[in-house]
């Protein structure tokens, strides 16, 4: 059905974020508070449409209402199937609860911005106020790009959007540019994401050849009479996209090297944007993984997105810099979204993703006011601010909570739902408790480490990345030397595994050099509440944290599962299911709890013996790292010889040859030339007979043709009876 209501506006969800973008680039980007200014006003506007849109919604009906913009014309001499792709808007309740997810939460990081980048500004000596300009700029040209992909109407155009988020991020992630690491980590990132949008744009053609249409609202209406290994293929394809995107196994890798980010990027890529761009393709997608023969497809979303969970969970536990527990989570939380996305769960999945996109919003802007009070990224620099910090500490515990899944905070409410749509699937259902218990657990140890105790950031028995771990640590295995032939890449985990094999003299220099945050001396600093304008939004957040869950009730009471996706099945409560979940949940947290909170030290040593062999394994990230550098180093190496060969014995082969090709007929030809006579009279003989030949075989005509004249003379001379003299 066409737009209606506010529907018919939903243009300028799209116009207003790319008018604040280009204004903030090239008219105010002298005067940073009015760009950011102009950034606000333009994304109020965009959450005021967007929950008028939802408003208008919320009988619970789901029509799917269009609008075709225009036609962009493929076969012109076509008028069906994938002939026409026409470029519009579409809205569904699925769209009408993102939009206003990412509107509400992108305004909400805004505000927060201004501050945080003004004060990050000033410890860079090349950066000024046009800095801050060019941040809101690539900031609303992020919302424009994220806008518009929900609201594509055909895979066609959600690819270019697809494309759009991701040139984003790349200028996001690698906003202080000046930064090896930031520069470093915005090409990963780019790198990693467009291999795997390959796959995706492979996908986007197969269905289409497949199914004869590239639009959302044919394909997800019709039924697809196509074969199971097409549609399979098809979908698969297009799920390597979202495991770019969305930062699955085993292309998670590019995720937590984005932290190089501000902070605000890290909140919106985590929360609202970029990571929920891959889940929500899955998720508008769900009536077609949920055909009987796309069950394959649907199976490796689950498999992939369970693997991912467990993977990233148990990466977690060993990290020290406060955004990278952060961006493992979220990686973590992606899996539990997509598994139960592929199990057909669809509305225990999307749920999760808006009640996550909320609390990870909080835990990231929390984690930013941290940083900025504390100078530093790691966890043991910190300590104590719970009292120091007593806003930002609320907000943040509150996020805690969330993410570990207890009652009655958002997170439970979602996980539980996720756990309960997995009952059919036991592999599943043991993987994601157990990783829920991992996800309480090192949730317990970040809050216990960071804001509990006494103040650490300035003991300088403690150097970055936490106690040193125990002399008698089991020796670290090397499967990336015994396995690949190499050493394993220097990076900050190894170099802190080894350093009580250093000299004290040099643990003041490998401290310098590894130093998250800024490198000035701040001598004996005290940590303090930052800006209202960046623990505001925490408190805000805090409160979707803590009751966003209730519009997820199990049973006849889930307002929202009976919103997106009315027409799925519901499953009945599971109170068993639920008791062992919060009982895991509160294992996890309280058990870190019993080990980090008086003693962080002590309870550090102990999850290094209890890890043993495995701690330089999780430290060293399964060695993914190595495993891509040592699979494209050789990939690279077989191309090029591969294309060394080739433009030796093809492109150089050819241009020599026909240089030897000319030299030996030159050769034949000028042996010809002898200068006897009776030779060349020879050659002119067999040459015009062999041409002679040559004609009657293949153009007998054309030599007729050309005898004529001379058979008509010949005939008018036998009539004469001979030429006259």
């Amino acid at each position: 059905m066409e737009l209606q209501g506010s529907a018919q506006y939903a243009h300028w969800l799209l116009l207003l974020p790319l008018l604040a973008s280009g204004l903030s680039a090239f008219v105010t980007r002298s005067v940073p508070l009015l760009s950011a200014l102009l950034s606000w006003s333009s994304t109020l506007g965009c959450l005021g449409l967007s929950a008028s849109i939802l408003a208008e919604r919320l009988d619970g009906a789901n029509p799917l209402s269009y609008r075709f913009i225009n036609k962009i014309s493929l076969l012109p001499h076509t008028t069906q199937g994938i002939a026409n792709l026409p470029v519009g808007i579409l809205i569904d309740n699925l769209t009408a609860v993102m939009l206003t997810m990412v509107c509400f939460i992108a305004l909400l990081i805004q505000i927060y911005s201004y501050s945080y980048i003004s004060t990050e500004v000033k410890h860079f000596p090349t950066q000024g106020p046009t800095t801050v300009s060019r941040f809101f700029a690539c900031l609303n040209l992020f919302i424009f790009s994220m806008m518009g992909l929900v609201l594509s109407v055909s895979t066609v155009q959600l690819y270019i959007f697809w494309e759009l988020v991701g040139l984003c991020s790349y200028l996001l992630i690698g906003f202080w540019f000046f930064k090896t690491s930031a520069a470093v980590a915005s090409r990963k990132a780019f790198v990693v994401t467009k291999f795997a949008d390959l796959g995706f744009l492979l996908g986007v053609l197969c269905l289409g050849a497949a199914t004869q249409t590239f639009l959302f609202p044919t394909m997800l209406t019709m039924h697809l009479e196509v074969s199971g290994p097409l549609l399979n293929i098809g979908l698969i394809l297009l799920f390597c996209g979202a495991i770019g995107k969305s930062a699955q196994f085993p292309l998670h890798i590019w995720l937590p090297d984005a932290m190089e980010g501000p902070t605000p990027v890290s909140a919106l890529i985590h929360a609202a944007t970029m990571v929920a761009a891959g889940v929500y393709m899955v998720a508008r997608m769900a009536p077609v993984f949920a055909l009987p023969d796309a069950h394959q497809a649907a199976m490796v979303v689950a498999w992939t997105g369970a693997i991912t969970a467990l993977v990233a969970g148990s990466l977690a536990l060993v990290q020290n810099d406060i955004k990278k527990i952060l961006a493992y989570s979220t990686v973590s939380q992606l899996g539990f979204m997509l598994t139960a996305l592929g199990a057909g769960a669809t509305n225990a999945g999307v749920f999760h993703l808006i009640t996550h996109a909320f609390f990870k919003a909080l835990l990231f802007l929390g984690s930013g006011a941290v940083i900025v009070a504390c100078h530093s990224n790691d966890i043991w620099k910190m300590g104590g601010l719970n009292k120091r910090l007593p806003a930002t500490h609320l907000a943040f515990f509150f996020g805690c909570l969330a993410l570990s899944g207890i009652p009655p905070f958002a997170g439970f409410w979602s996980k539980d739902e996720i756990l309960g749509g997995l009952t059919h699937h036991i592999p599943l259902l043991a993987i994601l408790t157990f990783t829920a218990l991992l996800t309480a657990f090192y949730v317990g140890r970040l809050y216990c480490v960071a804001f509990l105790g006494e103040y650490r950031g300035n003991r300088e028995d403690l150097t970055v990345g936490g106690p040193v771990p125990p002399a008698d640590l089991p020796a670290p295995i090397s499967p990336a030397k015994t396995i690949f032939e190499m050493q394993p890449f220097w990076s900050e985990e190894r170099a802190l595994q080894d350093r009580r094999q250093l000299p004290p003299e040099c643990l003041g220099a490998l401290s310098e050099g590894m130093g998250h945050g800024h490198s000035e001396d701040h001598g004996q600093h005290q940590p303090h509440e930052v800006s209202p304008m960046m623990y505001v939004p925490l408190l805000i957040l805090s409160l979707f944290a803590i009751f966003l869950g209730f519009a997820g009730l199990p049973g006849e009471h889930n307002l929202f599962a009976h919103f997106v996706f009315p027409t799925a099945e519901h499953e009945a409560p599971n109170y068993a299911l639920m008791a062992g979940s919060v009982g895991v949940a509160l294992a996890g947290f309280f058990g870190a709890w019993s080990m980090f909170a008086a003693r962080p030290e002590e309870g550090e040593a102990r999850l290094h013996k209890l890890l043993g062999p495995m701690l330089p394994v999780l430290q060293q990230k399964y060695y993914m790292d190595h495993l891509w550098a040592k699979a494209l180093a050789y990939f690279l190496y077989v191309d090029a010889k591969i294309l060394s060969r080739f433009d030796e014995k093809a492109v150089d082969g050819v241009v020599y040859g026909i240089g030897e090709a000319t030299y030996r007929a030159g050769e034949l030809v000028r042996n010809e030339q002898n200068g006897q006579l009776q030779r060349y009279a020879i050659t002119l003989v067999v040459g015009f007979f062999l041409l002679t030949f040559a004609m009657v075989l293949f153009e007998p005509q054309f030599l007729w043709d050309h005898l004529a004249p001379f058979q008509r003379y010949a005939q008018q001379l036998k009539v004469s009876g001979g030429p006259e003299l």
